[in-house]
């Protein structure tokens, strides 16, 4: 729902006497589409208008007002509504609350409180939220390091996924897959989390959703790698080819925004297949773990900083999603973003 939908709609609401709850419901279905399209304005917009009706539409308009808060990094505001959503909403939208808790204590990087709301969600009998619980388990078991376990989690939920996927390809279904084909990826095990993987790019959903157009992306380079390990001549090296030169300025003066192999083979006017056989062959490296390469060392030296969270700091090198960023980093580093934070306090100390 579009901001001019909201008011048309608002001036229906202001100006009538006796509000039918199929109205409110009817918002209420329109802001939970504006969710799954990571609508943030829309979510606002309702939040604010359900907020002035009373009991159960005034705490549901809290959560979707909690859902803008959240997305637009504002942790402590989110934490306050959700704490009283998850006390005095209906069943449905205290699970909801719950699972959100968990995702602002996980954007925290407060893991332990985060795995400790979603165990306390597995009460839901709703089998969406069901899902996304345990999917929340499992990514949580994935940023500690532990993928085996992580995918056999995953792959004990297919059924019930597959159960809401039959639904009409519901948003949580998708969410489940992007998750399933990245620890795929992890294991080793790349047919399979191609074939996953494409069942995300053809989602409806999939064009709103940065990280799931990170984990394409990161499947599709790790395809195009050769099968021998290759040592990257460095970066931010002058290189012969002017295109790839140019390729690389373009992505030093935009790798904190989200930009795709496209856009990079684009900006030197050649097609992305010819375009990565060139970058790799001149650089050693794929656009795109070139791209990931540029992103960390960034992130490093922002973390050395101290002056940034690991939130602004990820967000500061075009990184939407923590756990692809912690997946990234630790594979680039061997320890977490918070471990090489501290590690270097405790050097600069002694």
């Amino acid at each position: 729902m579009n901001k001019s939908t909201i008011k048309r709609f608002l001036t229906i609401l202001s100006s009538a006497t006796d509000i039918e709850r199929a109205q409110l419901y009817q918002l209420i279905r329109s802001a939970e589409a504006g969710y799954h399209l990571q609508d943030v304005e829309s979510q606002r917009e309702i939040g604010l208008l359900l907020q002035s009706f009373a009991y159960p539409f005034n705490q549901i308009g809290k959560y979707y007002k909690s859902v803008f808060y959240y997305r637009t990094g504002q942790y402590e505001k989110a934490r306050r509504l959700l704490e009283c959503v998850a006390e005095s909403a209906p069943a449905q939208y205290r699970s909801k609350a719950l699972l959100s808790l968990s995702a602002v204590e996980e954007s925290l990087g407060r893991f332990e409180e985060s795995l400790r709301l979603r165990l306390k969600s597995l009460s839901a009998s709703d089998p969406v939220i069901l899902l996304e619980a345990q999917r929340g388990i499992a990514v949580l078991r994935s940023l500690e390091g532990e993928h085996g376990a992580a995918l056999r989690e995953l792959e004990r939920l297919i059924p019930l996924a597959h159960s809401i996927g039959r639904r009409g390809g519901h948003p949580t279904y998708f969410s489940f897959l992007n998750s399933y084909a990245l620890e795929l990826s992890e294991g080793g095990k790349r047919e399979e989390a191609e074939q996953v993987a494409k069942l995300v790019s053809a989602s409806p959903y999939v064009s709103h959703r940065p990280e799931w157009q990170e984990t394409i992306s990161e499947i599709e380079a790790r395809h195009k790698r050769s099968s021998t390990i290759t040592v990257p001549r460095g970066l931010n090296l002058k290189y012969r080819d002017s295109r790839v030169q140019r390729a690389i300025d373009f992505m030093n003066a935009n790798f904190h925004r989200a930009i795709a192999l496209d856009n990079i083979a684009e900006e030197v006017n050649i097609s992305p297949a010819y375009f990565t056989h060139l970058f790799r062959t001149e650089t050693g490296l794929t656009p795109i773990d070139y791209l990931i390469k540029l992103r960390l060392q960034k992130a490093g030296k922002l973390l050395a900083t101290e002056f940034l969270s690991i939130k602004q700091v990820m967000a500061s090198v075009g990184y939407n999603s923590k756990s692809h960023f912690a997946r990234h980093f630790k594979r680039q580093f061997g320890i977490t973003p918070s471990e090489y934070r501290n590690r270097l306090s405790r050097w600069r100390s002694s």
